[in-house]
């Protein structure tokens, strides 16, 4: 069946009926004539020796604190370190959401930082995009309102004792016929068409780039704006806005469940990459994710890194944000996601953020709007980041396994100095490389 829109917000459909016929005809001339093998991510084999080969790749990362966060290990050598540059050199392209897909679908791109959703109207006709990680939990979806309107928030009503649909109504009512400004990216509409349903309100849709938006907001000329960038959420928040209703209130406090509303909100931001370079580079795609998540470790452990990627934040995002305001963007919007903690992504069924719980309810959202056809994609096929990570699990546990017997080892210096670079590589989460060189080490 298909979903009804609320009020005002036909025009997206439309756009993004234009979008899924740009990203058709860019696939249909992307896609080979021949029939593509099996859609699945195909592991290498490890390189023989102990040298780290090099590798330059195409790299994107679009305008947001969590998907620039790359630029931490590029300034402080970690990508080096396993071989990786970037091409163009030496931070990879400024991408957007207007221009990811299109770069990853003709190869310009290898590999962008994504809220992967994003590449899912391109499956109508290709099936080359996909999710190989993901990084962290997007918070930030909330409509926020303009300080001089002096509104009571979703949070206030629940403190006063209202129940879940007596606190949105109440907090949206202000809203009843009014404009929301939102950013043109597809990851908003479904909380926003949520609570426009959910609550009466009835509000029109006007689309913005942030950018723009937040320079309006800043001049009082705006009264209710849905940023996409968590970046300007803060911004804004800092600035006194009211957070009328913001996803984490609806998680919180929303019905709960696999079959819950509230599944096809949830946000979970990554990495997404073109599979013909996945797949005949796969060594190289486990070398950039292990300084990915070793940036994440290092990050919780000492926030004062986020001083290294606040300038150039500011310079692709127009906000003014110094390292201690990323870090709390990150903190309070886009909390980051451990290796270790992966493991509800992949390997937790029940958990509310698992790959194939939320990207079902995605998927049939996208149906219900006619974006991709019904019954053609499934979680797995757009997701390879599980089999990505229970890949780098396996190198992980091998590696502790030679570990044990190195340890009651006698060794060569030789020997000695392949197993101290073992073990820095490992707690540094190149598990390949720490495999690689302990294997050396013990033969």
């Amino acid at each position: 069946m298909q979903t009804k829109l609320p009020s005002g917000l036909s025009g997206w459909r439309r756009r993004v009926g234009r979008l899924a016929l740009l990203a058709g005809t860019v696939a249909a001339l992307a896609m080979p004539q021949a029939a593509r093998a099996a859609d699945r991510f195909v592991p290498g084999t490890p390189e023989a020796g102990a040298d780290i080969p090099k590798a330059t790749i195409k790299f994107g990362m679009r305008p947001y604190a969590d998907n620039t966060f790359y630029y931490i290990g590029m300034k402080k050598g970690w990508f080096d370190e396993v071989g990786i540059s970037f091409d163009p050199a030496p931070y990879g392209l400024k991408a957007n959401d207007s221009n990811a897909t299109t770069l990853l679908l003709n190869g310009q791109l290898d590999v962008i930082s994504e809220f992967c959703p994003l590449m899912l109207p391109t499956y109508k006709q290709a099936d080359k995009l996909k999710c190989i990680a993901f990084t962290d939990n997007f918070l930030g979806n909330a409509i926020l309102a303009n300080p001089a309107l002096k509104l009571k928030s979703f949070k206030d009503y629940i403190a006063e004792g209202k129940s879940y649909e007596e606190a949105l109504k109440a907090a949206l009512a202000p809203m009843k016929g009014k404009q929301l400004v939102g950013a043109p990216q597809l990851s908003d509409r479904a909380f926003e068409e949520y609570v426009n349903k959910t609550s009466g309100a009835g509000f029109r849709l006007q689309v913005l780039d942030d950018s723009k938006s937040l320079v309006l907001a800043k001049a009082g000329r705006e009264d209710f704006v849905n940023p996409e960038g968590a970046p300007i959420v803060y911004t804004l928040r800092q600035a006194g806005w009211t957070d009328l209703i913001d996803i984490g209130d609806l998680i919180k406090n929303g019905p709960g469940g696999v079959d819950s509303p509230i599944e096809p909100l949830i946000g979970i931001v990554g990495v997404g990459a073109n599979s013909d370079y996945v797949n005949k580079n796969p060594n190289t795609v486990l070398r950039f994710l292990s300084v990915v998540w070793r940036i994440i470790a290092e990050v919780k452990k000492d926030p004062s890194l986020f001083a290294i990627q606040a300038p150039y934040l500011n310079s692709v995002a127009g906000t003014d944000l110094d390292g201690k305001g990323v870090a709390d963007t990150v903190s309070v919007l886009d909390p980051f996601t451990s290796f270790e903690d992966d493991k509800q992504y992949y390997d937790d069924p029940h958990a509310t953020v698992n790959y194939a719980n939320v990207w079902g309810a995605t998927i049939k959202d996208f149906e219900a709007h006619k974006i991709i056809p019904e019954g053609k994609v499934k979680p797995d096929d757009v997701v390879w980041g599980g089999a990505i990570w229970h890949l780098m699990v396996d190198y992980k546990t091998k590696t502790d396994a030679l570990f044990a017997k190195l340890d009651t080892a006698r060794l060569s210096g030789d020997k000695k100095a392949l197993y101290d670079k073992a073990k820095a590589f490992y707690a540094d989460y190149d598990f390949l490389d720490a495999y690689r060189l302990a294997l050396a080490a013990s033969a």
